[in-house]
């Protein structure tokens, strides 16, 4: 990996324990664009404070962030994202903040926290803008299989939102007041399936079994997109689920005239490595060079083995595996026997409280 000085794109992930937070930086005519996607849990608010405090201020005293995402109302997306608009010694400006709320979908009323971003969102005392590039509607792709090619400006970042569709808005709109009430009470919105250890080395029948997709409509709401800059590119899933991400990337496939597996440099995984969010079909329309696994396993046992063993088989040429945490189970994963056997690579932080850092450099 190149210094950040050269890199096309910059990826932090912010230590967000069992959550997602990640910094992303492209160099640009006019410096640096920024982009934050998600905020993590809010009882990890200060390391991911800590990690933005790194951005620096801008001529006029700010730190600029071009594109803030709150991907979906999950709580370890969703949970800071309160203290990240209300933090003044940050002195955080917005380009855009991109957030499905309950006027984006299509019934009823919601509480908790999805309700009170879109309270903050709205304050006209901070005048915060919200899907601007949108026209303030609902960042959907709208029928399945869509995808959407922002407009972009040369020297500047691309970005292609692939999810959600029109029909997973809607149907979280059903249960909005349900998964918001849970997140109150500091529930999760799938139940966890904590398997510790691997139980077999043989990769082959781990990435073979069936296992069931994901079924929330939160995680079917996620905001999931690629984002390209000279050359280099890297897709951020949040928690989409596999079939609308694979079939809005078949169509940008054929959209671009190209043939399956669109190869990019960077994947961070979607639902943090869930067995039921990464299947095998999917890793037939696109492949990576790095996987990023944002999650310190403290819920669910992610990432599941079933899904590392897919990555390591089906994710393209030699791998590498690039976790947020060295904690005992992802570290088990830099066993030498395996990594010869399978021909991948794993990489930790250096710093456990900065978080991964994975530098992109620019291709042709």
């Amino acid at each position: 990996m190149n210094g950040e000085r050269t890199a096309a794109i910059t990826i932090r992930a912010l230590p967000a324990s069992y959550g997602d937070a990640l910094l992303v930086s492209c160099p640009v005519p006019a410096g640096t664009w920024r982009l934050l996607m998600d905020t993590g849990p809010d009882e990890t608010w200060p390391l991911v404070h800590a990690g933005l405090a790194s951005i620096a201020p801008d001529a006029t005293g700010d730190r600029r962030i071009d594109l803030a995402i709150v991907s979906h109302i999950d709580h370890d997306h969703i949970g800071a994202a309160h203290l990240l608009l209300g933090d003044d010694e940050l002195g955080l400006s917005f380009g855009d903040v991109w957030f499905n709320a309950r006027r984006h979908l299509s019934r009823a009323r919601g509480v908790a926290e999805g309700e009170a971003l879109a309270t903050l969102l709205r304050a006209p005392e901070r005048e915060l803008p919200w899907n601007v590039a949108f026209a303030g509607g609902p960042v959907s792709t709208g029928a399945d299989g869509g995808f959407v090619e922002l407009p972009s400006t040369p020297g500047y970042p691309r970005l292609t939102l692939l999810s959600p569709t029109s029909k997973r808005l809607t149907r979280l709109a059903t249960v909005w007041d349900k998964e918001l009430e849970r997140l109150r009470k500091g529930q999760s919105n799938t139940e966890p399936e904590i398997e510790r250890g691997i139980r077999t080395f043989d990769l082959e029948e781990l990435a073979a079994r069936r296992t069931a997709k994901d079924q929330s409509p939160p995680n079917g709401s996620s905001i999931a997109m690629l984002l390209e800059h000279q050359g280099a590119s890297v897709l951020l899933a949040a928690d989409a689920f596999p079939t609308v991400l694979g079939s809005a990337l078949l169509n940008l496939i054929a959209h671009r005239h190209l043939e399956p597996p669109l190869t990019i440099d960077a994947f961070k995984l979607s639902h943090h490595g869930s067995r039921a969010n990464l299947v095998p079909e999917l890793l037939k329309v696109v492949q990576a060079k790095h996987y990023i696994v944002s999650t310190d396993n403290s819920r669910f046992g992610h990432p599941n083995d079933e899904t590392v063993a897919r990555v390591v088989l089906y994710g393209g040429e030699a791998p590498t595996l690039c976790f947020n945490y060295a904690t005992d189970q992802n570290l088990r994963w830099e066993d030498p026997s395996l990594q010869a056997r399978y021909r991948y690579a794993t990489v930790y932080p250096k710093q456990a409280k900065e978080g991964l850092l994975l530098t992109l450099p620019p291709r042709r």
